[in-house]
């Protein structure tokens, strides 16, 4: 299987382009083959995973490896054909800000024009969210993200960036993108470093969100910076399918910034049910949502970026008020009711103070904050 596979590939690489400055189809083939081949299987455990077809599937760990090796090279040909004409590169920084809320402005660290011609601004706070598996820039959920920044209650100047990783995001197989969301924290580390240096960017001011895969992505970022500490990270629904618990180092964690936040919706299914920030928010019980049910489609996933996007839009009138929880076992059996001090879900100011596991409730429908 090795060799048929190297042997496709090399085939493959006559169509490669001749920019220097991109990724040829070649690289991308055999990058993407080396390291399913080369990936580590941990264990026997049984994990639900996401398929294309919006089902889940329980899977070992080396069942995910097979299936993507047996069917990734056949995709891997159709995406060439279909999409690489857009000389797309792995990893996209798209900036929007309150002067281009609607057509975005691509920073490349490789032209550093990108950067002097756009309206980046290092005094203004900066955000970056990375979506996930079968996300990209055109996403509801990166919309939702990108329109409450620009338009939020705070009336705030942001510069809000998307990091469009969908050129490997977009693989039928979940697995292959799971493998990527090292390497594409690792590039994002790298053009935030390259932002410091630059602009003089403030590690203080920096936030960094993510969906799913991209609660990940964020994580492995904040990992690798060198330059400095990230302020806060936001993990939104982060993907629990092939990710351990028991393993920090491989998922996003709370030691990845000086603040972690995660925001539960769909617990046990496609996102963690374990709290895995300083601060961990479960609304609805952090296992289905108003209206969702326990559906493996995503509705309940979903919501966790549109409770987000609706906590930044409307700022200072943030609805999403929460009590305590003693436990995680008291999420459980929604058995929380501490005060909370007016620790509010996905209010920008919670580094500053919130720490421990809360529980909300929200509305069926937007608006979903039900507090004042």
């Amino acid at each position: 299987m090795k060799y048929c596979l190297i042997f496709i590939a090399l085939f493959i690489s006559s169509f490669a382009l001749e920019d220097d400055d991109l990724y040829t189809i070649e690289d991308l083939l055999k990058e993407d083959l080396t390291d399913i081949i080369e990936a580590e299987v941990e264990d026997d455990q049984k994990w639900l995973v996401p398929q294309f077809d919006g089902s889940m599937k329980w899977m070992t760990e080396q069942e995910a490896k097979d299936q993507t090796i047996n069917t990734e090279i056949v995709e891997q040909i159709k995406w060439v054909i279909n999409h690489f004409s857009n000389k797309r590169r792995k990893v996209r920084f798209l900036l929007f800000t309150q002067k281009n809320p609607v057509k975005w402005q691509e920073i490349d660290m490789d032209r550093p024009e990108t950067l002097e011609r756009s309206n980046f601004n290092a005094s203004h706070p900066t955000r970056f969210f990375s979506h996930g598996w079968l996300g990209g820039l055109h996403a509801p959920q990166t919309n939702e993200i990108v329109d409450s920044h620009l338009s939020n209650g705070r009336q705030e100047n942001y510069n809000m960036f998307v990091v469009d990783w969908s050129c490997w995001s977009m693989s039928v197989n979940y697995y292959l993108s799971r493998l990527r969301t090292r390497k594409v924290g690792k590039i994002q580390a790298d053009f935030i470093d390259w932002l410091h240096e630059k602009t003089g960017m403030p590690f203080e001011t920096t936030f960094l969100y993510g969906h799913s895969l991209g609660a990940h992505v964020a994580g492995f970022t904040g990992k690798q910076v060198t330059k400095g500490r990230i302020r806060t990270i936001i993990g939104l629904d982060s993907a629990m399918p092939l990710f351990r618990y028991k393993n920090p180092q491989n998922r996003l964690a709370d030691t990845d910034a000086e603040y972690v936040e995660s925001i539960h919706t769909n617990g046990q299914v496609k996102g963690f049910y374990h709290p895995i920030g300083i601060a961990a928010f479960y609304p609805n019980g952090g296992r289905s949502q108003p209206n969702c049910g326990y559906s493996p489609i995503g509705c309940a996933h979903w919501r966790a970026p549109t409770y987000f996007a609706e906590a930044i839009a409307r700022g200072s009138d943030n609805a999403f008020d929460t009590v305590t929880c003693n436990s995680f076992e008291d999420v459980k059996i929604r058995n929380c009711s501490g005060n909370s001090g007016g620790i509010k879900m996905g209010d920008p100011e919670n580094y500053r103070k919130a720490k421990g596991i809360y529980f909300l409730e929200t509305n069926s429908k937007a608006p979903y904050g039900v507090g004042n």
